[in-house]
């Protein structure tokens, strides 16, 4: 049997350590021995990143096997939403085949197996009833945003080489969105990408590498 503990906060302000005590006195509780854990750390990772996306955590769950172990501080580790939190259980308990620990809501998957049944099933009936809420949301946001006037439908595709142009010509950011009825955000975003991506450079004359663009 193979244990691991996984942490995660979603701000780098935020202090990972008192997850990391409760898991210690949980293992303490058990016998486990915490130098055999394997620990798994996400630092500055947001919930609203499904876990599976997440770089640390698909490390764990690459290595996960039948048998092991994962425990965690809270449910809330694994993800934000409900109906994230009630797929990735199933896809850890029911097709790995692992035991899933929670500390706070002291729940086991294999000490507690009808008890975590009966509060898995509650978590999905409150996922389904969220989901209801934000459809409602969205219906009565979108049916006021009607009776104002404002334009409805999706948000205009960003013209990627539009933004780029205008920037090898020398323009700001700020001259670039107003020119071309863009977010400050959202040119931001494209100029970063690209930088990133080594698609443009700046020593001297700005240059874009318009051989290598694909968008």
């Amino acid at each position: 049997m193979r244990v691991f503990a996984y942490l995660r906060v979603s701000t780098s302000e935020q202090d990972i350590n008192s997850q990391k005590q409760s898991i210690l006195k949980k293992l303490s509780e058990l016998g486990i021995d915490a130098e055999e854990v394997s620990w798994f750390e996400e630092n500055g990772v947001s919930g609203s990143v499904k876990a599976l996306e997440r770089e640390e955590f698909s490390k764990l769950f690459n290595q996960l096997s039948e048998g092991d172990v994962l425990i965690v501080s809270e449910l809330s580790r694994l993800g934000r939403s409900l109906s994230d939190v009630i797929q990735l259980l199933d896809k850890l308990i029911n097709e790995k085949r692992v035991r899933v620990i929670s500390v706070k809501e002291n729940l086991d998957s294999s000490q507690n197996t009808m008890y975590f049944k009966i509060f898995s099933t509650i978590i999905s009936l409150f996922a389904d009833l969220e989901r209801d809420f934000i459809r409602m949301r969205t219906k009565e946001g979108l049916e006021r945003a009607k009776k104002e006037g404002k334009k409805l439908g999706r948000p205009r595709k960003l013209n990627y080489k539009a933004i780029l142009k205008l920037w090898e010509e020398g323009k700001g950011i700020a001259e670039i969105s107003e020119l071309l009825n863009y977010s400050y955000n959202s040119v931001a975003s494209v100029i970063k990408r690209a930088k990133r991506e080594g698609l443009i450079e700046e020593s001297g004359k700005r240059q874009v590498r318009w051989e290598r663009l694909e968008v």
